[in-house]
């Protein structure tokens, strides 16, 4: 996600006048993302390149994380890795959220009743991202593994949080995000990604064939809080062909309505 790099980065500059602001930790934390664009080891010239940093700097940094024990280094090629010390991290998350353990149990019985994968996902800057996911005993390897970071222009978990967001907002992500097409289906025109955003509200939920990913039909329903703003979504993902978008539409958009709604209903009310 390089535009969410640029981003973070911009804003890490506007914030430095602030003086509680401590640019070197930001630093450090900008090394750590520049594992999630791909995977693969990474060398100090390539982390050097993705996070913005001189590669003295970016030595200095890798170098602490590793002793830190957040990043592992391959003797041999000398290149660097995450180590497994991250996922203290993500253990850390999960335990301390209230949506995270509401909706566990009511994903785990959707999943139960077609036989497929049920999802959880968050809007982060211009990305939708997974916390949860219960996968379908048949699912790919990436499509089980929590994290997961998606564009959220071309996702239909992306394009429903959006439209329970105040246009203001929507549109906001829209501009920032890169919006390069993932598949030869994937809708990249500004006003033709707003027109999708708007019809996910009239619906409903969202609803994206083939646009993230070849040969899939993903149906969303937006979790909202006491105010109507979605702070989440329930997406399930099927596949043709042997699911139709028209059984998409018929039979997983109301799963997912129903289980993000049973989810929305257990929310505690925000202030």
């Amino acid at each position: 996600m390089i535009e969410n790099s640029q981003a973070r980065k911009v804003s890490s500059e506007s914030n430095q006048s602030q003086t509680l602001y401590v640019g070197s930790l930001e630093k450090g934390f900008r090394v750590l993302e520049a594992f999630r664009d791909g995977p693969g080891d990474l060398g100090l010239t390539e982390i050097a390149a993705r996070t913005g940093l001189d590669k003295s700097a970016a030595q200095r940094f890798t170098n602490t994380l590793q002793q830190l024990g957040y990043l592992e280094k391959d003797p041999r090629s000398r290149r660097y890795r995450p180590a497994v010390r991250l996922m203290d991290f993500a253990y850390t998350y999960l335990q301390h959220d209230q949506l995270a353990e509401i909706a566990m149990s009511r994903l785990i019985e959707a999943s139960k009743i077609f036989g497929t994968t049920v999802n959880l996902c968050v809007l982060i800057d211009t990305a939708i991202i997974y916390p949860v996911r219960i996968p379908h005993e048949k699912a790919s390897f990436p499509a089980t593994v929590p994290g997961r970071r998606m564009p959220a222009f071309c996702t239909a978990g992306g394009t429903v949080i959006l439209a329970y967001r105040s246009r203001e907002e929507a549109e906001a992500v829209i501009d920032a995000s890169d919006r390069t097409a993932i598949t030869d289906k994937t809708v990249t025109d500004r006003t033709a990604v707003m027109e999708r955003i708007a019809e996910a509200r009239d619906r409903g939920y969202g609803i994206g064939i083939g646009q993230a990913l070849p040969n899939e039909i993903s149906v969303a329903a937006p979790v909202l809080d006491n105010r109507g703003r979605a702070i989440a979504a329930v997406q399930i993902p099927a596949y043709m062909p042997q699911w139709t978008p028209q059984e998409a539409r018929e039979k997983l958009a109301p799963l997912a309505m129903e289980t993000a709604r049973s989810i929305s209903g257990m929310l505690r009310p925000t202030e």
